[in-house]
């Protein structure tokens, strides 16, 4: 019974993957998990820094949105630059550190 559970939700979570994949750009994605990565990286600094959660949350989101507001800055003149781009990255920011606070 347990194994059926597990299978069952190891599908979901694959068949979730595959369709996000489909409906969201590429592009969008990466946005996404860069902030994820600087935010939450940010975030556990922060946090073992601290010990407060709410300072490292809302330092953890900056950093993250700073960051892509200055890539997008660049783009202006170099690339191509969107509002999409900057909703993916406060997305991923504040996912990345609202979800993760690792210890060192």
């Amino acid at each position: 019974m347990y194994y059926m559970r597990l299978l069952i939700i190891i599908l979901l979570f694959i068949n979730t993957t595959c369709v996000s994949q489909s409906i969201i750009p590429q592009d969008k994605l990466l946005h996404a998990g860069g902030c994820y990565v600087i935010s939450s990286t940010t975030s556990s600094i922060v946090y073992n820094i601290t010990e407060n959660r709410k300072k490292a949350f809302i330092c953890g989101v900056l950093s993250s949105v700073v960051i892509g507001g200055i890539k997008e800055l660049y783009d202006i003149k170099h690339g191509d630059s969107s509002w999409g781009d900057m909703g993916a990255n406060v997305v991923g920011g504040t996912l990345g550190s609202f979800s993760i606070v690792v210890r060192f």
